[in-house]
């Protein structure tokens, strides 16, 4: 079954199989291959599968897809062919025999199983990716602004300040 290798900046190392005729890639969670990099657009591009041969399209992604330094928008995708999407380094891996038993299997599965998936960091073995920790990510939760409420609370302190001095002034008046 042909395969996406790939290696962050950080070291860490990945391989997703390509087990359905278009699949979506980059760092949201809502892609099939999720790869955790702050460098690959959050749905940086797409792998396709014509019957005959794999092919990667970059779909506007903000960093960029480059083979051999030159940005591309697409690449036909070979044996061993080595292509940056972002920062990452990635490389497919393919035989001819694993794109027919791809679609073999595509054609006998109602729907495909999820990729098979590892992560290892060169230097720590396996390791999970904590996605809490991951930059660039979406929206993160904003905290609850405790100024605002200080803020509201000397301006309440004020307007009773200003009715006292008007309430006072008036009565030494009369």
């Amino acid at each position: 079954m042909p395969k996406i290798q790939f290696t962050t900046t950080d070291g860490t190392t990945g391989e997703y199989e390509l087990n359905q005729e278009r699949m979506s890639v980059g760092r949201a969670d809502d892609n099939q291959i999720v790869i955790p990099d702050g460098s690959v657009s959050s749905h940086h591009g797409e792998f396709t599968f014509d019957g005959a041969s794999w092919a990667f399209t970059d779909t506007g992604s903000t960093n960029g897809t480059k083979v051999g330094g030159e940005r591309v928008d697409s690449i036909p995708l070979q044996a061993s062919t080595a292509f940056v999407m972002g920062s990452v380094e990635c490389a497919f891996i393919s035989d001819e025999a694993g794109a027919t038993e791809a679609q073999a299997s595509w054609e006998a599965e109602e729907s495909p199983p999820s990729p098979a998936v590892s992560f290892s960091a060169s230097s720590s073995g396996n390791r999970s990716i904590n996605r809490s920790a991951r930059v660039g990510f979406g929206p993160h939760k904003k905290e609850k602004d405790g100024g605002r409420s200080m803020l509201m609370l000397l301006g309440v302190v004020g307007c009773l300040a200003c009715l006292a001095a008007i309430f006072l002034s008036m009565k030494m008046g009369a």
